[in-house]
């Protein structure tokens, strides 16, 4: 399936893969930077759940307004534009939410020193079926899209692996609780 109009559901997609991509990244990143920076697991998991609420709340008003916004410019009625903007922001939302709680799972199950690979690795293979999934419906080659969707989490795991490794040892702060 090609996507070369704009249509429902073309805006959906748009949604679902950038709310996916986004929570995945972000989230995995932070949890990341704050499970090396404290190794306590009940600061990741109150941190993770804290980001991802905040974070997939923001993102929602933000593809609300930006909707709403673009279709008062395309001459659409304001209930119209404030139906498309709603279902935008549904989709953002609960797309955020989805691809968000995955980084965090593996820390409700392990020590948080065992969970912070397989918090990367399930991250890393989400992006890389979103990224076949994105490839696939819009024509592009599914394992380039995936390729740079694993790039982009990995260079977020980095960031925030040296951030949580940075400030305790470069800064002589102890943050490990």
């Amino acid at each position: 399936m090609h996507l070369r109009s704009k249509s429902g559901f073309a805006e959906s997609v748009r949604e679902i893969i950038f709310g996916l991509e986004d929570s995945l990244v972000s989230t995995m990143g932070a949890v990341t930077g704050i499970a090396i920076g404290t190794g306590n697991r009940t600061v990741v998991i109150l941190s993770g759940i804290v980001i991802l609420a905040v974070e997939a709340t923001s993102m929602a008003a933000g593809s609300f307004l930006s909707t709403e916004s673009e279709e008062l410019l395309e001459n659409k009625t304001s209930k119209t534009a404030h139906k498309q903007s709603l279902k935008a922001s549904v989709t953002m939302f609960v797309s955020y939410i989805s691809g968000g709680i995955l980084p965090l799972v593996p820390y409700f199950l392990l020590p948080t020193n065992q969970a912070v690979v397989p918090s990367i690795i399930l991250t890393v293979l989400a992006l890389a079926l979103v990224g076949l999934w994105a490839g696939k419906i819009t024509g592009r080659s599914p394992w380039k899209a995936a390729l740079e969707m694993v790039g982009v989490s990995l260079l977020a795991a980095a960031i925030g692996y040296g951030i949580g490794w940075a400030i305790p040892n470069l800064f002589g702060v102890d943050i490990k609780v």
